[in-house]
């Protein structure tokens, strides 16, 4: 949705600190001796009027007009459309009142935008509700150490580092010294602006926790020897009947007593994987957490290759591509459909697609109800925590 910002005469528009939304907004001169606010309003519902040292947003709630700081301006933006833009409830960081002006809580995150196309300039992305912005419209002016001579130049946001955004490349540029910088994705960046932003990590940290991001993906050579084992290493006979539960590192802790080391009773249920099948939607069943019921598991090996099974199905990948989750089918999975079964160092066992280098997760949609799909982002990869199986014999 476009925004309506009226230039009265006495506001040149080049000395306003740009944002992202102005590529989403229409500038209009305004005539100071006949513009009336209210008539506009039943018009536009909302819209902004310059200032040389602030903007005014008008808005069906705030008729009167409500005076803003210019480096919230993207903010205000985002949000005025469909919010009032005092609502104690809005998104963080909101906006907060001193000496009669509205600003956000935090400082803005400085950004230079490649203006052709630039992923940050979508319209309602999160990330970047609280930035500012500088634009460029060639590939050739991209120039780091230029971008920060011209970042030390700004008051009013985050000092110590900027943002770079051309395409779908992300680049978290240190200001002070710009031959540091991190690239990286639009799937990560919400973690990895807002972290260095509020300083919970720096520049540094994720580059050297990419030097270590192939300890967190799954081994795609599979083991030609393989047989499935539970916990304890002892090996699983073809048609054995079991249990997967879900491994939860702070339902053991808790449920470990620390003065003579048994397990004590706590009324906490263990989760498992069960399969679900929604029969009005006529849809492949397909896996998913739960809590205290678990549906019972066995396994076949065809051509050397082990296969878990369900109720004389096959667990495979389910045809979903843009968010693949495990299912069952009547026939054997393709190889592309195919799960491949790794064993973690505690000895449960954990899922991948078949020579796939992601885990298979549990992403808990309520207490009681988890998806269990293939990890296929980013996000997922680097934070995320795979799904640890443990077999429990039945």
């Amino acid at each position: 949705m476009s925004t309506t910002i009226f230039v009265p005469p006495h506001v040149d528009v080049s000395s306003i600190q740009p944002c992202l939304q102005d590529v989403h907004a229409t500038f209009v001169d305004m005539d100071t001796e006949t513009f009336d606010a209210k008539a506009k309003l039943k018009e536009l519902r909302c819209f902004i009027v310059l200032e040389k040292d602030h903007f005014v947003v008008y808005q069906e709630q705030h008729p009167e007009g409500v005076k803003c700081d210019y480096g919230s301006r993207n903010y205000v933006m985002v949000h005025m459309a469909y919010q009032d833009i005092k609502y104690k409830y809005a998104p963080a960081p909101r906006l907060k009142e001193q000496d009669g002006i509205w600003a956000c809580e935090e400082p803005p995150v400085l950004y230079f935008a490649f203006r052709p196309n630039a992923d940050a300039l979508r319209a309602n992305n999160a990330t970047e509700y609280n930035t500012i912005a500088e634009f460029y419209d060639k590939v050739e002016d991209e120039d780091f150490e230029r971008f920060a001579e011209i970042a030390k130049t700004k008051d009013s946001c985050v000092l110590h580092f900027f943002v770079v955004c051309r395409e779908n490349d992300y680049f978290a540029v240190d200001t002070d010294n710009p031959s540091v910088s991190y690239k990286f994705s639009a799937s990560i960046k919400y973690r990895v602006i807002n972290n260095l932003a509020r300083k919970t990590a720096r520049i540094q940290d994720f580059i050297e926790e990419d030097k270590q991001l192939y300890k967190r993906k799954a081994p795609t050579k599979r083991d030609a020897d393989f047989q499935l084992r539970d916990n304890k290493g002892v090996a699983m006979s073809e048609g054995e009947s079991f249990y997967l539960e879900i491994y939860n590192h702070e339902r053991d802790e808790m449920l470990l007593d620390e003065d003579n080391n048994e397990e004590f009773e706590d009324g906490m249920e263990p989760d498992y994987v069960f399969v679900f099948e929604d029969k009005h939607l006529n849809s492949q069943p397909m896996l998913c957490g739960s809590v205290g019921y678990g549906s019972i598991f066995s396994f076949k090996v065809v051509d050397g290759i082990t296969y878990l099974t369900c109720d004389g199905r096959f667990v495979g990948v389910g045809p979903n591509e843009r968010y693949p989750r495990l299912g069952t089918t009547a026939d054997i999975p393709p190889k592309e459909r195919r799960i491949q079964i790794h064993y973690a160092e505690d000895g449960n066992i954990m899922l991948s697609k078949w020579n796939g280098d992601v885990y298979v997760y549990c992403e808990w949609i309520k207490a009681s109800y988890g998806s269990i799909e293939l990890g296929n982002n980013e996000y997922q990869i680097r934070w995320g925590k795979p799904m640890k199986l443990v077999i429990k014999r039945i």
